[in-house]
Protein backbone atom coordinates (compact mmCIF):
# COMPACT_ATOMS: atom_id res chain seq x y z
CA UNK A 1 0.00 0.00 0.00
CA UNK A 2 1.62 3.40 -0.87
CA UNK A 3 0.82 6.58 1.04
CA UNK A 4 -1.45 9.50 -0.26
CA UNK A 5 1.16 11.36 -2.76
CA UNK A 6 0.04 15.56 -2.58
CA UNK A 7 0.09 15.65 -6.70
CA UNK A 8 -2.10 12.96 -6.86
CA UNK A 9 -4.91 14.61 -4.82
CA UNK A 10 -4.07 17.45 -6.82
CA UNK A 11 -4.73 15.84 -9.53
CA UNK A 12 -8.27 14.19 -8.80
CA UNK A 13 -8.78 18.06 -7.77
CA UNK A 14 -8.41 19.34 -10.58
CA UNK A 15 -10.17 16.69 -12.86
CA UNK A 16 -13.24 17.10 -10.16
CA UNK A 17 -12.79 21.23 -10.79
CA UNK A 18 -13.13 20.76 -14.69
CA UNK A 19 -15.86 18.25 -14.59
CA UNK A 20 -17.65 19.83 -12.05
CA UNK A 21 -17.57 22.81 -13.83
CA UNK A 22 -18.84 21.15 -17.71
CA UNK A 23 -21.30 19.06 -15.66
CA UNK A 24 -22.80 22.72 -14.03
CA UNK A 25 -22.54 24.69 -17.06
CA UNK A 26 -23.95 21.84 -19.34
CA UNK A 27 -26.92 21.39 -16.90
CA UNK A 28 -27.92 25.34 -16.73
CA UNK A 29 -27.39 25.68 -20.14
CA UNK A 30 -30.05 23.18 -20.74
CA UNK A 31 -32.11 24.77 -18.19
CA UNK A 32 -31.56 22.44 -15.33
CA UNK A 33 -30.75 23.19 -11.94
CA UNK A 34 -27.10 23.66 -10.30
CA UNK A 35 -25.46 20.64 -9.21
CA UNK A 36 -24.66 20.96 -5.76
CA UNK A 37 -24.75 18.94 -2.33
CA UNK A 38 -27.28 20.32 0.46
CA UNK A 39 -25.26 21.90 3.27
CA UNK A 40 -25.93 18.86 5.34
CA UNK A 41 -22.58 17.39 3.57
CA UNK A 42 -20.67 19.29 6.63
CA UNK A 43 -22.38 17.27 9.14
CA UNK A 44 -22.14 14.12 6.91
CA UNK A 45 -18.33 15.18 6.84
CA UNK A 46 -18.15 15.59 10.87
CA UNK A 47 -20.11 12.34 11.05
CA UNK A 48 -17.58 10.20 8.85
CA UNK A 49 -14.72 12.65 10.42
CA UNK A 50 -15.34 11.73 14.41
CA UNK A 51 -15.13 7.88 13.84
CA UNK A 52 -11.94 7.77 11.89
CA UNK A 53 -10.25 10.36 14.17
CA UNK A 54 -10.77 8.30 16.72
CA UNK A 55 -9.61 5.39 15.05
CA UNK A 56 -6.27 6.90 13.93
CA UNK A 57 -5.92 7.82 17.89
CA UNK A 58 -6.02 4.28 18.48
CA UNK A 59 -3.61 2.88 16.04
CA UNK A 60 -1.42 5.96 17.33
CA UNK A 61 -1.43 4.16 20.68
CA UNK A 62 -1.34 0.77 19.60
CA UNK A 63 1.92 1.35 17.24
CA UNK A 64 3.69 2.67 20.89
CA UNK A 65 4.37 -0.56 22.55
CA UNK A 66 4.12 1.15 26.33
CA UNK A 67 0.34 2.05 25.13
CA UNK A 68 -0.61 -0.72 23.67
CA UNK A 69 -3.01 -1.36 26.65
CA UNK A 70 -4.91 2.10 26.31
CA UNK A 71 -5.46 1.15 22.70
CA UNK A 72 -8.14 -1.10 23.68
CA UNK A 73 -9.68 -3.61 20.74
CA UNK A 74 -6.61 -1.79 18.07
CA UNK A 75 -5.16 -4.84 16.04
CA UNK A 76 -3.13 -5.20 12.40
CA UNK A 77 -6.18 -5.82 10.59
CA UNK A 78 -8.18 -3.09 11.75
CA UNK A 79 -5.55 -0.56 11.49
CA UNK A 80 -4.84 -1.55 7.59
CA UNK A 81 -8.99 -1.02 7.64
CA UNK A 82 -8.10 2.14 9.29
CA UNK A 83 -5.57 3.12 6.57
CA UNK A 84 -7.92 2.72 3.76
CA UNK A 85 -10.57 4.43 5.18
CA UNK A 86 -8.58 7.18 5.81
CA UNK A 87 -6.38 7.29 1.82
CA UNK A 88 -10.61 6.85 0.86
CA UNK A 89 -11.83 9.55 2.87
CA UNK A 90 -9.12 11.75 1.78
CA UNK A 91 -9.96 11.25 -2.08
CA UNK A 92 -13.58 11.81 -1.42
CA UNK A 93 -13.13 14.88 0.48
CA UNK A 94 -10.67 16.41 -2.25
CA UNK A 95 -13.41 15.23 -5.21
CA UNK A 96 -16.08 16.87 -2.98
CA UNK A 97 -13.78 19.88 -2.79
CA UNK A 98 -13.02 19.91 -6.59
CA UNK A 99 -16.77 19.75 -7.38
CA UNK A 100 -17.61 22.44 -5.08
CA UNK A 101 -14.92 24.96 -5.78
CA UNK A 102 -16.04 24.69 -9.80
CA UNK A 103 -19.73 25.74 -8.19
CA UNK A 104 -17.90 28.11 -5.89
CA UNK A 105 -16.41 29.91 -9.05
CA UNK A 106 -19.65 29.68 -10.55
CA UNK A 107 -21.95 30.91 -7.82
CA UNK A 108 -19.08 34.12 -7.09
CA UNK A 109 -19.81 35.02 -11.02
CA UNK A 110 -23.16 34.72 -10.87
CA UNK A 111 -23.41 36.85 -7.85
CA UNK A 112 -22.86 39.59 -9.50
CA UNK A 113 -25.94 38.87 -11.46
CA UNK A 114 -28.12 38.13 -8.67
CA UNK A 115 -27.50 39.41 -5.42
CA UNK A 116 -28.22 35.81 -3.81
CA UNK A 117 -26.44 34.55 -0.65
CA UNK A 118 -27.92 31.27 0.04
CA UNK A 119 -25.93 29.66 -2.96
CA UNK A 120 -22.57 30.79 -2.52
CA UNK A 121 -23.14 30.03 1.36
CA UNK A 122 -23.84 26.16 0.22
CA UNK A 123 -21.11 26.31 -1.97
CA UNK A 124 -18.12 27.62 0.89
CA UNK A 125 -19.86 24.52 3.34
CA UNK A 126 -19.28 21.74 0.74
CA UNK A 127 -16.14 23.54 -0.05
CA UNK A 128 -15.08 23.23 3.56
CA UNK A 129 -16.36 19.86 4.14
CA UNK A 130 -14.67 18.46 1.08
CA UNK A 131 -11.44 20.57 2.86
CA UNK A 132 -12.28 18.28 6.47
CA UNK A 133 -12.94 15.33 5.11
CA UNK A 134 -8.86 15.29 3.25
CA UNK A 135 -7.70 16.88 6.01
CA UNK A 136 -8.69 14.24 8.24
CA UNK A 137 -8.07 11.27 6.24
CA UNK A 138 -4.07 13.04 5.43
CA UNK A 139 -3.92 13.71 9.23
CA UNK A 140 -5.16 10.01 10.44
CA UNK A 141 -2.90 8.35 7.65
CA UNK A 142 -0.08 9.91 8.86
CA UNK A 143 -1.09 8.59 12.26
CA UNK A 144 -0.90 5.17 10.98
CA UNK A 145 2.48 4.76 9.74
CA UNK A 146 5.18 2.57 10.98
CA UNK A 147 8.30 4.35 11.60
CA UNK A 148 11.05 1.83 10.49
CA UNK A 149 13.12 0.41 12.95
CA UNK A 150 17.51 -0.59 12.99
CA UNK A 151 16.52 -4.47 12.92
CA UNK A 152 14.75 -3.38 9.09
CA UNK A 153 18.37 -3.83 7.46
CA UNK A 154 18.89 -7.40 8.35
CA UNK A 155 15.97 -8.90 7.24
CA UNK A 156 16.66 -11.13 4.63
CA UNK A 157 15.40 -10.31 0.78
CA UNK A 158 13.23 -13.06 0.36
CA UNK A 159 9.81 -12.43 -2.09
CA UNK A 160 7.66 -14.48 0.27
CA UNK A 161 8.27 -12.40 3.44
CA UNK A 162 6.41 -8.67 4.21
CA UNK A 163 8.81 -6.34 4.53
CA UNK A 164 8.51 -2.40 5.37
CA UNK A 165 9.02 -0.05 3.09
CA UNK A 166 11.18 3.47 3.10
CA UNK A 167 7.07 5.08 4.08
CA UNK A 168 6.62 2.68 6.39
CA UNK A 169 3.71 0.79 5.20
CA UNK A 170 4.00 -3.38 4.84
CA UNK A 171 3.85 -4.52 0.76
CA UNK A 172 4.98 -7.51 -1.03
CA UNK A 173 7.30 -7.25 -3.19
CA UNK A 174 7.83 -9.60 -6.74
CA UNK A 175 4.01 -10.96 -6.48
Amino acid sequence: MTSLRLRVLLSVFLGAFMVGALANALSVRWGGAELMLSPSSLLVSVVICAPLMWLGVQVSRFRQRDRRVDAGRMNPLLAARTVVLAQSSAYTGVMIAGWHSALLSYQLYMFTLRAAWPPLVTSIVDVLAGALLCGVGVWVEHLCKIPPSDSDDHVPKDEHILERDSRGYARQDDI
